[in-house]
């Protein structure tokens, strides 16, 4: 299974994933988006490891911070990057039935590093689901952070990579509780497998 989700921002995409996979965290490798706040403004974002739980959506910025990838305009793609091998050596361990990509598309799309590692895990044998930052997301993002037009044509062939080798599912309001479900009993059998 490699399965990713798209739609506008705020729809609840990686909600529905936590939501979804919350009672199997412990078979799962990867990480998610943390949105990072200062005196109750975001100032940028994290990407955080998945260890016992899922880490809180939302966190307090401070300067020890690890996997911080933008902070106030700032880019650092390494942080991305040392987050894609640390789920990549992570699914590598037995307890590893799924690989979360939350959320893939964006900055990293211009880092060779990352996008080898992401092609060996979309290739390899472990499912894998994520958010894809949809291209109208990336226009977003794209003005605020003044990105050059590579992005785009780069977030395009990834989202043709997506539809051709995994299940690219637009979530709205009103899908969502119907792929609620049906997310929920996919990986109900894909963790009841042996």
């Amino acid at each position: 299974m490699k399965l990713f989700l798209q739609g506008r921002s705020g729809v609840g995409k990686s909600r529905l994933l936590r939501e979804t996979l919350d009672p199997y965290i412990g078979a799962i490798a990867g990480f998610t988006v943390q949105r990072l706040t200062q005196n109750g403004e975001m100032v940028g974002f994290r990407a955080a490891g998945i260890e016992s739980a899922f880490p809180p959506r939302e966190a307090e910025y401070t300067a020890e911070m690890t996997g911080v990838f933008i902070f106030q305009m700032r880019q650092n793609v390494p942080a991305l990057e040392e987050a894609i091998l640390r789920a990549e050596e992570e699914s590598r361990k037995p307890r590893c039935r799924l690989v979360l990509l939350d959320e893939i598309g964006g900055i990293e799309l211009v880092s060779g590093l990352f996008m080898d590692t992401l092609n060996r895990l979309l290739s390899g044998g472990k499912p894998c689901c994520g958010v894809f930052k949809s291209h109208e997301n990336l226009a977003h993002t794209a003005s605020i952070l003044k990105l050059g037009e590579e992005y785009s044509s780069r977030n395009r062939k990834l989202a043709a990579r997506l539809e051709e080798a995994s299940e690219l599912i637009t979530l709205t309001e009103q899908n969502y509780a119907e792929l609620r479900g049906c997310l929920a009993a996919r990986f109900q059998s894909l963790f009841r497998e042996e």
